[in-house]
């Protein structure tokens, strides 16, 4: 095989592989345990192997996955009412949480439809 044969099977190979290795993201939060004290760090994954990036529908998916694992990784539980100070805790883990999920990703039309909201 050529060199450049070989390089351009090497470069098709690894481009087959990228998209199989980028259909999860694992979303990351901190929040405070419901009775108080320490920070417990939080995790969920959310997979997107489903969904086309490149359209509105697919991307507007995802950005409902990655907001429903935000407020589940930063504290946010049904039938707990927050007070200012885990609210205000709570708005700033989700913000965080959010940006670096989409960054993460790295998908023109997801970071764009997060923008607009």
């Amino acid at each position: 095989m050529h060199r450049s044969s070989f390089a351009a099977a090497v470069m098709i190979s690894a481009l087959m592989f990228v998209p199989a290795m980028a259909q999860s993201l694992t979303v990351t939060g901190s929040a405070p345990l419901q009775g108080g004290g320490v920070d417990q760090v939080w995790a969920k994954k959310v997979s997107y192997a489903d969904l086309d990036l490149g359209t509105t529908q697919g991307a507007t998916t995802l950005l409902n996955r990655i907001d429903v694992a935000a407020r589940a990784v930063c504290g946010e539980r049904e039938g707990y009412t927050m007070n200012a100070a885990r609210a205000k805790a709570f708005a700033k883990c989700y913000a965080r949480t959010m940006h670096y999920a989409i960054k993460e990703v790295d998908a023109p039309q997801l970071t764009q439809l997060a923008a607009a909201h």
